[in-house]
């Protein structure tokens, strides 16, 4: 496992067993320097175990056939991801293991776990590797899982994992001022334990020469002259409004559940005329018309191009996939284009699972296909062949999201490209997000530099405050979930109104899937006959179909078949929850003011089967 000078530079502290966090550029190596660190670690220490965590399901095959290949001739690499029944023995495979690679849920679910068969506990392991680490933060589970490393430490215990984390944009958490981003900076630190933020000073030209930034541009797009099909969409959308206004049912703008009900209703009112208009030149996207003319000049050479167009919603990108398919000029430049998007679950589009993610990229690196329209999960961690034309088509994300996509463009001469209307809020956020990366830089620069008692006094009161706040945020959750007795709380369909059950008639599986035992429940839903999709394993469950409301056809949920009983699995963002105190719509079922208790199958089926 050769290494570079600056990938040297960045873990000797590792090597001595401190905890650290690595920051280097996309590219540049980090998970190899992770990798020979692991190595050095189970060489050199007693009774060694290793946890490499990753934050998406796809990244754990891929670090187990790539980086830390080189391991597996010396030490038992177990690989174990939600897709695997290995879950579910996982303390059995931490065991059996020297390195286990896997997402941070699955070590989170193993650490709170009560079956015999998964629980695990911290001191199981001497290293813990965190993966794109900047995620270290708020209620995220990489922080569960180190606000539990945290109680710990303040109580005295020994024994603890070391820490390395690996980030190559930790952002400024929001914060646009120095000082606002010195203290997202210092929490990371003080979430992580770390001792040092390790980047290249010395080997720094050779780093620029390894990993070369790509040319950027600016492609703005102006306005229709004539637009008589905005017109009809803006047409529909006040009348859509007006409808779910008048039936009571929040809009939360820019949410996925929102997306979809605009997209159902709107094409229930106005499929004809809106397909009609569509195909009315004045309609046409100018977006389009400037993606057309990069694309022309970067695929000119044949079989010498290779790209990623981002875009924010899977609708998007397939929408643009369909787009490219029809476009002749471009279909004469040989661009093979293909999809990449992620695995949650869409009424309008079908997800993808983690095979099928592989195979594109498989097809990808192979030059089977040599353009990408993709969502967010191409931008961090996959091991994607250098491109020479990245796209931000109509985007506006953080700083953090900018890093990672421009990562992606790593060959030669590249060109990086934010493509969006003139005087758009996209193109000011992609300015600020330049202004937010000299910042970042300027920030850690600085922590750097402090001096160790006053760096180490920080981290230590950051750690205490943060200790603090998680305490008195779970007395009150575990308060707020006793505000209402669950008989006085009804669940009423988001769309229609219509009351479909009492809080007392749920219960949870595995501690987060909320169901409804009440068999009289039945009469308010449809279920499909097809099985959803969903691409991992469940120990005493599969899924069934989807359902729906009887009553206006909102999607609510689907059916989980537990052993032999079927139970319908509801989404609480489907539904608004009336109390005594009001009605109120939440996202999450950890936000419900009512106690909801843990389905006991014995139970069940005792009261309802007539065993």
């Amino acid at each position: 496992m050769e290494l570079r000078d600056y990938q040297w530079e960045v873990i000797l502290p590792a090597l001595e067993g401190e905890n650290i966090i690595i920051w280097l550029p996309t590219g540049s190596g980090k998970t190899r320097a992770a990798a020979y660190v692991c190595k050095r670690h189970l060489e050199t220490r007693e009774r060694a175990k290793v946890a490499v965590l990753v934050n998406r399901m796809h990244l754990v095959e891929q670090h187990y056939t790539q980086e830390f290949h080189a391991l597996r001739d010396r030490f038992q690499v177990t690989p174990i991801s939600s897709d695997s029944d290995r879950k579910f023995f996982f303390s059995q495979e931490v065991k059996l293991s020297d390195l286990v690679i896997c997402t941070a849920k699955i070590l989170q679910n193993a650490l709170t776990s009560q079956d015999q068969d998964m629980h695990v506990e911290l001191t199981d392991f001497s290293l813990l590797v965190i993966d794109e680490c900047h995620h270290t933060h708020k209620d995220g589970v990489y922080n569960q899982i180190m606000e539990d490393y945290l109680e710990r430490k303040m109580r005295g215990e020994r024994k603890l994992p070391q820490i390395l984390g690996l980030t190559a944009s930790p952002g400024t958490g929001g914060a646009t001022n120095f000082q606002g981003a010195r203290q997202h900076i210092l929490q990371i630190c003080a979430n992580l334990d770390t001792a040092k933020i390790m980047s290249s000073q010395k080997h720094r030209v050779h780093l620029e020469a390894q990993v070369p930034q790509p040319r950027k541009q600016y492609d703005v797009s102006h306005e229709r002259p004539q637009d008589p099909l905005g017109r009809k969409l803006k047409e529909t959308m006040a009348h859509i409004h007006q409808y779910l206004d008048v039936r009571g049912v929040p809009q939360d703008f820019g949410t996925q559940i929102y997306e979809q009900r605009i997209v159902e209703l709107g094409t229930e009112e106005n499929k004809t005329a809106l397909l009609a208009l569509a195909s009315d030149p004045r309609s046409e996207n100018p977006k389009l018309s400037k993606l057309e003319e990069i694309l022309q000049e970067q695929f000119k050479t044949p079989d010498s191009s290779r790209g990623i167009i981002f875009t924010k919603t899977r609708q998007s990108a397939h929408a643009l996939h369909k787009w490219i398919q029809e476009n002749a000029k471009l279909a004469r430049l040989g661009i093979k284009a293909a999809v990449l998007t992620g695995a949650g679950y869409s009424n309008q589009t079908k997800h993808m699972t983690q095979n099928e993610q592989q195979d594109v990229i498989k097809l990808f690196r192979k030059g089977n296909f040599n353009l990408l329209f993709s969502t967010s999960v191409a931008e961090e961690g996959l091991d994607i062949p250098e491109c020479n034309i990245v796209v931000r088509y109509g985007l506006m994300t953080n700083e953090i999201a900018m890093v990672q996509a421009r990562g992606r463009a790593r060959a030669k001469n590249s060109l990086y490209s934010v493509l969006a209307k003139a005087n758009s809020k996209e193109v000011s956020r992609e300015r600020l997000n330049e202004t937010l990366e000299e910042l970042t830089q300027r920030v850690i620069e600085e922590v750097q530099a402090m001096p160790e008692k006053e760096y180490l006094d920080t981290i230590t009161a950051l750690q205490r405050s943060a200790i603090v706040r998680r305490k008195v945020k779970r007395a009150e959750g575990n308060q707020k979930r006793q505000l209402h007795e669950p008989d006085a709380v009804r669940l009423h369909c988001i769309n229609c109104n219509v009351a479909v059950c009492h809080g007392s008639d749920l219960r949870t599986v595995e501690k987060m899937h909320h169901v409804n035992v009440n068999p009289d429940f039945k009469i308010y839903y449809n279920a499909t006959s097809a099985k959803v999709e969903i691409p991992r394993n469940f120990k005493d469950w599969k899924p069934g179909g989807s359902i729906s409301c009887a009553n206006c056809g909102q999607a609510w949920g689907m059916e989980m078949i537990y052993r032999s009983v079927t139970l319908p699995i509801l989404s609480i963002k489907n539904f608004v929850v009336a109390t005594p105190d009001g009605n109120k719509q939440t996202k999450q079922w950890s936000r419900v003011t009512f106690a909801i208790e843990e389905f006991d199958y014995v139970e069940y089926c005792s009261s309802n089967l007539g065993m």
